[in-house]
């Protein structure tokens, strides 16, 4: 059936069952709050792609995410953001060590780019230096 759709309405419809997971399980009590990242953290990240990093670790096909506001690659790894409020070889080695790769860094606008595992984000936030993790912004056709 999903083949059937048009291409414009897919990321629309995986939006809406996202939701509705999102609200079924906090209905049900599945999440503790031990099991969050802190608020502070979660904060950071922008909650689009919190929502896509939830549906890659339950399982959903990266290639769902090829071509959208937030892009995964056939490895399930997210392209993202890293705002930091320095730029240095020791902030882009510690990055790297958490998790970030094919880095990109744009010393001008203080932000790496790069692609990440969804369960490497909360690691990428707790760092001192990272302000927030958001997906590009791409260019749209007219």
């Amino acid at each position: 059936m999903a083949s059937r759709l048009p291409a414009a309405t897919r990321p629309l419809i995986a939006c809406v069952v996202l939701l509705c997971t999102f609200f079924i399980s906090g209905c049900a009590g599945a999440a503790r709050p031990d099991d969050a990242p802190s608020s502070a953290a979660a904060a950071k990240i922008s909650p689009s792609l919190t929502a896509v990093a939830a549906q890659l670790e339950s399982g959903m096909n990266p290639g769902n995410f090829a071509r959208g506001a937030v892009r995964a690659d056939s490895k399930g790894r997210l392209q993202v953001y890293v705002y930091v409020d320095q730029l240095t070889p020791a902030v882009l080695a510690r990055l790297a060590a958490h998790g970030l790769v094919k880095v990109v860094p744009s010393p001008a606008l203080h932000l790496v780019q790069g692609w990440v595992n969804p369960h490497d984000l909360d690691r990428l936030t707790g760092l001192p230096f990272v302000i927030r993790i958001t997906p590009p912004r791409y260019a749209l056709p007219r």
